[in-house]
């Protein structure tokens, strides 16, 4: 029976392209088969930026609805840019706990729209016991154990299930120099999270081990993985050779999200490649 796969990538503001894309996507596949996206898409993972639209598609959000809350809100989650912003009396409160090292943003921007866009739902609320909801998987990674944070909404039973839905997306996007690593409290347990990409910002492999997990075929998924646009800043030899802490600064964020991306999305065409149906069942859209 096939089994079919969303994946989300992360990329910041960038969300906005996969927004477009999904309500692209979700417009074809109700012209041909008369479903919204959750309910034509079995397991929809997401990662930072992906794991706020992921999230919202499981809970039946449409496209159009994903593309106005970026459009709406991308001032209130990333309020201020460039040098000039690093002082804004906005970031007031971060200097002062953090000193210059602080991050840019705090959570106040990204975690009032995330409890406007969700409100009280827990994750495991998300797929009941015995619906047809889809299944939800959200990346994180926790600084303490320095172990990836898999957020499912089918493990019911597991210590995170009666977190707060936004709780997962804010674990999943607060990437290190942007956002604080966020406290995550659920009964005896608590995390350092940061931002998923950190080691998958590219989920898909992750969505084919937990479907393969959860007993489906690997010739039964079908996988379809939106990016936020491929990155083309190249960083010749010739320069990079006499980098150090201060040149390298923000720029290794933005290598260390970007490789294991590029990683992810060859082990899953491999994998999938090596299904009856080869590259037909999967498709990556990484538009430029």
């Amino acid at each position: 029976m096939v089994y079919r796969i969303l994946s989300l990538d992360g990329g910041g503001i960038r969300g906005t392209i996969s927004a477009q894309i999904l309500s692209e996507l979700e417009g074809a596949v109700r012209a041909e088969t008369g479903q919204a996206l959750h309910e034509y898409f079995q397991l929809i993972a997401g990662t930072s930026t992906g794991s706020i639209l992921a999230a919202g598609l499981a809970i039946g959000k449409s496209g159009t609805e994903l593309v106005d809350l970026y459009r709406q809100n991308g001032r209130r989650i990333f309020p201020y840019w460039g040098l000039g912003g690093l002082f804004s009396p906005r970031r007031l409160s971060l200097l002062v706990q953090s000193g210059l090292s602080a991050p840019k943003f705090s959570h106040d921007g990204l975690r009032t729209v995330l409890q406007e866009q969700y409100g009280d739902r827990r994750l495991a609320e998300v797929t009941p016991s015995g619906s047809n909801q889809p299944k939800l998987l959200i990346t994180a990674y926790d600084t303490v154990t320095r172990y990836p944070l898999m957020f499912k909404s089918w493990r019911h039973a597991e210590w995170y299930a009666s977190i707060y839905l936004w709780e997962a997306s804010l674990c999943s996007s607060s990437a290190p120099t942007y956002f604080p690593a966020y406290q995550l409290v659920a009964g005896d347990r608590q995390c350092s999270a940061i931002d998923g990409g950190v080691g998958a910002n590219n989920p898909t492999a992750c969505a084919i081990a937990e479907a393969v997990r959860l007993g489906h075929s690997l010739a039964d998924l079908r996988v379809f993985s939106i990016g936020t646009g491929q990155t083309f800043q190249s960083y010749p030899y010739r320069e990079v050779k006499h980098w150090g802490a201060a040149q390298w600064g923000k720029r290794i964020v933005d290598v260390l999200m970007d490789a294991p991306q590029k990683i992810d999305a060859y082990v899953a065409q491999k994998i999938m490649a090596s299904t009856p149906l080869g590259d037909r069942a999967y498709a990556r859209l990484h538009p430029p």
